[in-house]
């Protein structure tokens, strides 16, 4: 909520051409967010551990492996359309390019403790940060292209 308040009252100069950005962008953060909250599920409940060794809790940790896909689908596709978008905005731009940079650390990152079997815990804390840093740069992107489609409508 602190960082859409924030997005908000931050000084932004519409320029009318966000699109459906504003919604592919939404529905990017709610992914990631949904995301999010199955990989804290994982993680507090030792998923990958008993699923490994006991073969319990897999279908949560088969879950989250299975909602990397359209986390990642949605945040490529806000990536792609604002790369194609050439009158976009910087602030929207550079978002959307920090945006594809943590989705890549995220992947990296989660095949790393995944391998790791969550043994390594700066590496899972790692993971857990970098998911935040993307859930929070979706959302910006989110407040500032809808702030885009208000103020050019």
């Amino acid at each position: 909520v602190l960082l859409a308040i924030g997005f908000m009252l931050s000084p932004y100069e519409a320029t009318g051409n966000t699109g459906k950005l504003a919604w592919i962008s939404s529905i990017a953060a709610l992914l990631v967010y949904l995301q999010s909250l199955l990989g804290a599920l994982v993680g507090s409940r030792w998923a990958l551990h008993q699923c490994l060794s006991s073969k319990e809790l897999c279908l949560v940790m088969n879950s989250h492996i299975a909602g990397i896909v359209p986390a990642t689908a949605a945040t490529l596709a806000v990536a792609i359309m604002a790369w194609r978008q050439p009158a976009l905005s910087g602030n929207l731009r550079k978002l959307a390019n920090f945006a594809s940079l943590c989705l890549i650390a995220q992947l990296v990152l989660g095949v790393a403790t995944f391998r790791m079997h969550l043994q390594v815990e700066p590496l899972t804390v790692a993971h857990q940060a970098v998911g935040a840093a993307l859930l929070g740069t979706l959302v910006g992107f989110s407040v500032l292209a809808w702030r885009d489609r208000a103020l050019s409508a």
